[in-house]
């Protein structure tokens, strides 16, 4: 992984992605689904300059930081509080692909998965199945302690997940339901 940031790359960058997106808007183009193939000169950059892209102006810069960080997830650590802070996005994108970056992390919190769990609330049925999903992958990395935290900090989390993902159970979409039972399957929460 290189070392390279500089204020410069960051510009570059974000002038890539405004002329990518503007080069590929058509009516029914959905502009924030577009996963940017980034050249090597960006790809190859340090984390810090994808560090610095979580807190852009331009959701198309953070979603390519999420999706830069869902690639390295052995990148995550030091930037898992801003990318957990993008959870609470205004954009459904951002949330759904901040998800996606928290569930590749090798070693997710309680907390972690308590804030994820907090999505299966969401308004938005995409985010909702992506919060499920997530669960799913990060529970049994939860369950086996990879991280460091109080044991009774992450059994009070975890049952504030449990409980969120046994509410989940009646959700109106068929696919946020299956995947919190498959995510309460996982944490061997429910019997199966």
């Amino acid at each position: 992984m290189s070392t390279t940031y500089s204020s410069e790359l960051l510009s570059e960058l974000a002038q890539f992605v405004s002329d990518l997106i503007s080069q590929s808007d058509y009516p029914g183009f959905e502009s924030r689904a577009f996963r940017i193939g980034l050249p090597d000169r960006f790809n190859q950059a340090s984390s810090k300059l994808f560090g610095e892209c979580l807190d852009h102006e331009s959701v198309y810069m953070r979603l390519v930081a999420l999706r830069w960080f869902q690639d390295k997830p052995g990148t995550i650590k030091p930037f898992v509080k801003q990318i957990q802070a993008h959870l609470l996005d205004g954009d459904e994108w951002v949330r759904i692909e901040a998800l996606g970056a928290l569930e590749r992390f090798h070693s997710p919190t309680s907390g972690n998965a308590q804030a994820c769990a907090l999505l299966l609330k969401d308004e938005n049925v995409q985010v909702r199945k992506a919060s499920a999903k997530a669960l799913t992958k990060m529970l049994p990395r939860v369950h086996e302690k990879l991280a460091k935290e109080l044991d009774d900090v992450r059994l009070e989390n975890l049952k504030q997940v449990e409980t969120l993902l046994a509410e989940a159970l009646s959700d109106s979409d068929v696919q946020v339901r299956q995947k919190a039972e498959k995510a309460l399957r996982k944490s061997g929460n429910l019997d199966g």
